[in-house]
């Protein structure tokens, strides 16, 4: 993975973090906004959220999650910080 995609990931995940409600059982609620859960989709399939919940797409940090928002903060130290490696591993292509 490189530097680009680490940095979107971590943003990403911060986006979440920020603006996604935290439900007391630590589910973070999309609210069905098409924008919520495509980044709660896409942080599932790097397995740094797992999807929970019927109906609605919500989603809870994993252990990789919360590891990547610690590897967040603060941007300036990330150099110096282990990424926190995505514990599922993508194909190049979802077309293949």
């Amino acid at each position: 993975m490189d530097d680009r995609q680490k940095r979107a990931l971590g943003a990403l995940a911060s986006m979440v973090q920020q603006y996604l409600e935290e439900r007391p059982n630590q589910v973070m609620d999309s609210y069905a906004m098409s924008a919520g859960e495509h980044a709660i989709l896409a942080l599932a399939d790097y397995g740094y959220m797992e999807q929970v919940g019927e109906g609605r797409i919500m989603g809870r940090w994993t252990e990789a999650g919360a590891a990547l928002l610690k590897w967040n903060y603060p941007v300036s130290e990330q150099e110096n910080k282990p990424f926190p490696v995505p514990p599922v591993v993508i194909a190049s292509s979802r077309n293949s």
